[in-house]
Order: structure tokens, then sequence, then C-alpha cells
């Protein structure tokens, strides 16, 4: 957890910003299909690492406006992890206070009350941005994109269609808490935000399509399995096991590499229901 001191600094920033924008990003080892996968090792340091890593870039891609109001204090642009309070979670959050990361704890299965719990110092006005840990090729420019889209437009829950692996979900604080107000089932309050989808006639929802800015939906860059694991593994290897490409890279090397070990091949998310989307605004 964090420390008072670093509670009463976070105080101060918020104090002195007029908006803050937090990501969260939910991490767990207790995966039923692959344990500790969130701390495999690839290229050389935990996976955890490369997903924060990708998405403290963030904010050298944000508008210059939104940039000089960081720069300014006006804007608190921050990432905190949210992990559950299991025994085996404590690497978790061992790892976390070596990255200098928040760590936030919670039910293991509730995540939507770690979400809440995450962002209970936020205003309603503020913005907490949905991550999760098994994505470890988050694209730092587009994510920087649906922030600055998410503000601009005004909107409570902006997205894209199918949840993409390289982009997360951005969400107004107030509308999150609104929502978790609402009679959610347990897959709502596992996945956090499908009752922004079930329910768009209460929210204001930016659902972007599945190719979004280029995006490559039929490319899998996510890890939900053993073999996810060593396809993204022998995409890192072919970029020199660095950690620093851009999702053109790694798009590119995708197509460079034998079939076999591949991220090229079925995307189609199995993580989400089908939900009405006839009241959702579908932005270009």
């Amino acid at each position: 957890m964090p420390s008072l001191s670093h509670s009463l600094d976070v105080h101060k920033r918020h104090a002195a910003a007029t908006r803050v924008i937090r990501i969260v990003l939910q991490a767990r080892t207790g995966s039923s299909r692959l344990p500790k996968k969130i701390l495999a090792n690839l290229a050389g340091e935990p996976m955890l690492v490369h997903v924060v890593r990708r998405l403290q870039s963030t904010w050298d891609f944000l508008p210059a406006p939104m940039r000089r109001a960081a720069i300014e204090r006006r804007l608190c642009c921050e990432l905190h992890v949210a992990t559950t309070d299991g025994a085996d979670d404590e690497a978790t959050a061992e790892l976390c206070a070596l990255l200098g990361v928040p760590c936030f704890r919670g039910p293991r299965d509730d995540v939507l009350s770690r979400y809440l719990a995450a962002t209970a110092d936020l205003a309603d006005g503020d913005v907490v941005v949905r991550a999760t840990a098994d994505n470890p090729l988050y694209c730092p420019r587009r994510t920087a994109k649906i922030i600055a889209l998410h503000l601009d437009r005004g909107g409570e829950y902006t997205y894209v269609e199918d949840l993409s692996y390289a982009v997360p979900e951005v969400v107004g604080v107030g509308a999150l808490r609104r929502m978790a107000t609402m009679p959610l089932d347990d897959y709502c309050r596992e996945h956090v935000t499908p009752g922004f989808r079930r329910n768009p006639e209460e929210f204001r929802v930016c659902r972007l399509p599945p190719d979004w800015e280029g995006l490559r939906p039929e490319i899998r860059l996510t890890v939900d399995t053993a073999d996810d694991l060593e396809r993204v593994r022998s995409l890192f290897a072919a970029l020199g096991n660095r950690g620093d490409f851009s999702l053109e890279e790694a798009y590119s090397a995708s197509h460079a590499m034998p079939r076999s070990s591949s991220p090229l091949c079925d995307a189609k998310s199995d993580r989400i229901r089908p939900c009405d989307a006839s009241r959702e605004l579908l932005m270009p």
C-alpha cells in the first residue's frame, strides 16, 4: 500500500491540478489459464514491467496543450496498479514497490470494487484509464489519443469495439461511480466496464471501430495462455528483445515471422459479451 508521505504528496499534486488522469492497471497472479503470467519472463524482465513502462510512456504523446498543462501542474497524469489482497499477490505488490508505482489491493473477483478504491481520492470530473496487465504491447501514442478524444468529445466511456489489446478504455470517474450503483451481475463486476456497454442509454458512450487509428485486431497481442506467451516472446526476440518498439514495428515483425510462432491469427475477443450498441455513438 502507498505510504502516508506518498498519499500527502498525491494530495498536494491533486490540490494544484484542475484534473487528474489516472491509469489504473489491473494485475493479478491468479489467472486460471496461465497462473503468474504477469510475472513471467519477457525479454529478461517480468511482463508487468513492460506493461507499466509502455503505459507510462503515454504522457510523452499527449497533445501539446495537455503536456503544457501537466508541466504547469494544472493536469496530473499518473499510473497506479490495482491487484488483489491475496497472499499470492504479495509478489505483485513488491514488484510495484520496486518500480515506484502505487499499488492498491482489493477483492480478487470484484475488480470493479478495486477500481472504485483505487480512484476514491479523485473527483467526479477526473478520468480513469482501465488497462490490464496481460496486454504487454499497449500503444502509448494511441492511448494518449484516445484519452484526448475522450476529453474533447465530453465522453463518459470511450473504448475500441471488442476491447483492443493495444488501446485501453477511458472512463469518467463520476460515470464509473454511477455505473457501480446499478444492478450488476458478477460478470460485470469482474470485468469492470460491461455495465457501460449494456446500458449505453445511461451514459455518453463513444465506441471506436476495431481498426481505429490503424489497429490490426487480427494480430493477437495479448497473453491469456502459454501459447500466447511464447508467441509474444518470439515477437520480442524478433525485435531484439527491446521493449520500446512501436506497435507498427510489432505488426511488421508479426508478418515476417513463421506462422507457427507469429501472433498473426484470429484475435476475436472472448472477454466481453454482446451488448445492445444501438444507442452508442460510433466515432470515426
